[in-house]
């Protein structure tokens, strides 16, 4: 049987009785993405920037919390 290595960040019942804000707030806490955003700032350097890298992927994020059906929704 495998053991479980890792305990969990949150119990799923305490995440559910949070608000959508405060649950967006958890994802963008908790996330580790900084690398990723580290290595796509570094291939955009010197590029067109009409969209900026992180506010895109916080709404791309935030569209997954609040449950967007498509990036058009946001």
């Amino acid at each position: 049987m495998a053991k479980l290595i890792t305990p969990y960040v949150f119990r799923w019942e305490e995440v559910e009785a949070k608000s959508d804000l405060e649950r967006l707030r958890l994802v963008l806490d908790h996330l580790p993405d900084e690398e990723l955003m580290g290595k796509m700032e570094k291939h955009r350097k010197w590029r067109r920037d009409d969209y900026p890298i992180r506010p895109v992927w916080n709404s791309v994020l935030a569209g997954v919390v609040y449950q967007h059906q498509s990036i058009d929704s946001l």
